[in-house]
């Protein structure tokens, strides 16, 4: 047997054995440091810049695209509004009421006030309280649909007039019916990860405050026919906070796409 030859061949293997377990290890090692990488979560963003929030929602699950149009109101529809004066207007899709005298509000406490709209407003348990406006003596809510508000919605509407002691002397009501699902359940972002479009994007700044967070629903199409017909998707809704400056962020929870307005605090 030739010894020479023999080591030289175990020499060779166990040399490609040696490269072959070099690669792997490199490999295994790029990997890891990609999986590192990509680890690095929205909160330690958020950390690292100084950025508040609180407990983010965990409505996470499925949801479709859903279609409705303003309902039309009805004769029928105020048969049961007692101590008010009520009307019908903008061709059916508008309710008005006037209230025979103020409903006591303790100063316009939240508790009273959506057991006003609970006991006393047509359908009053589908809409939800969203804000009070203290320059225009208001307090708008948003219609809900599977306990998911209508954001910015001017046909899921309804708006209380307060007088000067913040009692409720009327209000004015819109609402989507027909609402129907339009197409398949999809999967929808976490509101993590919809922050994350926002961080990414730019729009929340350092030492700033996530003031809300909320899964509603928003328009994103609206189309023209004898009667409106919405297209509303399942949307992530943020109250970003810096300063005197107050953005509220709408995050399409499919895609991440974004929708702001902004106003001074």
């Amino acid at each position: 047997m030739d010894w020479s030859k023999t080591k030289t061949i175990f020499i060779a293997v166990f040399l490609v054995l040696d490269v072959f377990l070099a690669v792997m290890f490199f490999n295994k090692y790029g990997a890891s440091r990609f999986e590192v990488i990509k680890e690095t979560t929205i909160e330690e963003k958020l950390q690292s810049d100084g950025v508040e929030y609180g407990n983010m929602p965990s409505d996470y699950g499925e949801l479709s695209i859903i279609t409705a149009k303003p309902k039309i109101f009805t004769e029928n529809d105020l048969l049961f509004l007692t101590k008010q004066n009520t009307s019908i207007q903008n061709e059916g899709t508008e309710l008005i009421s006037v209230l025979d005298k103020p409903y006591e509000t303790n100063e316009a406490s939240r508790e009273k006030i959506n057991s006003f709209v609970k006991n006393n407003v047509l359908q009053g348990g589908q809409y939800a309280y969203w804000k009070r406006n203290r320059e225009e003596q208001t307090v708008i809510f948003y219609q809900q649909i599977e306990q998911k508000k209508l954001f910015e919605n001017k046909n899921g509407l309804l708006v209380l007039q307060l007088n000067e002691e913040g009692d409720i002397i009327g209000y004015s009501q819109t609402m989507l019916s027909s609402v129907e699902e339009n197409g398949n359940e999809e999967a929808i972002l976490p509101a993590f990860q919809a922050l994350d479009a926002l961080y990414k994007n730019g729009f929340i700044q350092p030492e700033s405050e996530i003031k809300n967070a909320e899964l509603g629903y928003y328009t994103f199409v609206q189309l023209t026919e004898s009667q409106v017909l919405q297209v509303l998707s399942p949307t992530w809704y943020f109250q970003l906070e810096k300063g005197n400056k107050i953005e509220e962020m709408y995050v399409n929870a499919f895609d991440g796409s974004i929708y702001q307005t902004q106003k001074e605090s």
